[in-house]
């Protein structure tokens, strides 16, 4: 069995929708839509024997940007906030009481589970959403293959085996549910065959909508960092710097 690399629990993120059985289509997304493609993600996320518990809401814009709200209750404390990535290279912050200056790591746990997420749908379900219809339950092990994950803002990986069981379907609201288990090899000193569990629920939605913030959107006590130009500590905005404007920026001359 193979080793677990050693991961702050906040790492061990996932978000999965695995299908077997007879499938169905959807109606509300064509046949070329990706899991990643999701303009709205909602989970829920509980770590096995930690105390952990973490909400994550994820809002898609086409332009490119993410917005993250976050929940997260665990034994050193609670984390509530909201992160803004603009472009790919602008990190902002709301909230998040007593945080560092550096915000870039309050991003690892969240985009950590979205690449391990596209990853684990795309082995579940190849033909994507559009495949998945009435509820069906789900049942998958792979006995061989780790993942190993790189988002930019941290690595990562759950060792084989691991395996999902739950269930997945789409309700009369368009979203696509899920709630399942997800178990992965996790050996310890003097526990080889030790494993670690994650229990998940929440939906997607591939529905097209407004993005939550327009570009007039003043952002006046959010923190700001341009970590793809090398800033390493964010800096308090108070400048009516607009939405618009840091996209602006982001595109160049």
């Amino acid at each position: 069995m193979k080793k677990l690399a050693s991961l702050s629990v906040y790492i061990f993120t996932t978000f999965v929708l695995l299908t077997t059985g007879v499938q169905t289509t959807s109606a509300q997304v064509s046949k070329n839509t990706l899991w990643r493609d999701a303009v709205v993600t909602d989970l829920n996320v509980d770590f096995t024997g930690t105390g952990f518990h973490a909400r994550w809401q994820y809002y898609r814009c086409s332009c490119g940007d993410l917005l993250l709200k976050v929940e997260q209750d665990a034994p050193d404390g609670i984390l509530t906030g909201e992160l803004l990535l603009v472009d790919g290279q602008i990190l902002l912050s709301r909230g998040f009481e007593g945080q560092g200056t550096d915000i870039t790591p309050l991003m690892q746990a969240p985009i950590l589970m979205l690449q391990l997420a596209n990853a684990l749908l795309n082995r579940g379900e190849p033909k994507g959403p559009f495949a998945v219809g009435a509820k069906q339950a789900w049942d998958v092990e792979e006995p061989e293959k780790d993942f190993n994950l790189n988002t930019g803002f941290a690595t990562g990986t759950f060792a084989a085996p691991w395996s999902v069981k739950g269930s997945g379907w789409k309700a009369d609201s368009g979203h696509h549910r899920f709630e399942f288990v997800f178990e992965f090899a996790n050996p310890l000193p003097g526990k080889p065959d030790e494993t670690g569990t994650i229990t998940f629920s929440g939906y997607l939605d591939f529905r097209k909508q407004g993005f939550p913030y327009p570009e007039s959107t003043i952002l006046d006590g959010w923190k700001i960092q341009r970590f793809a130009i090398g800033e390493d500590e964010s800096a308090l905005v108070s400048n009516g710097l607009t939405l618009k404007s840091l996209r602006e920026e982001t595109n160049g001359p």
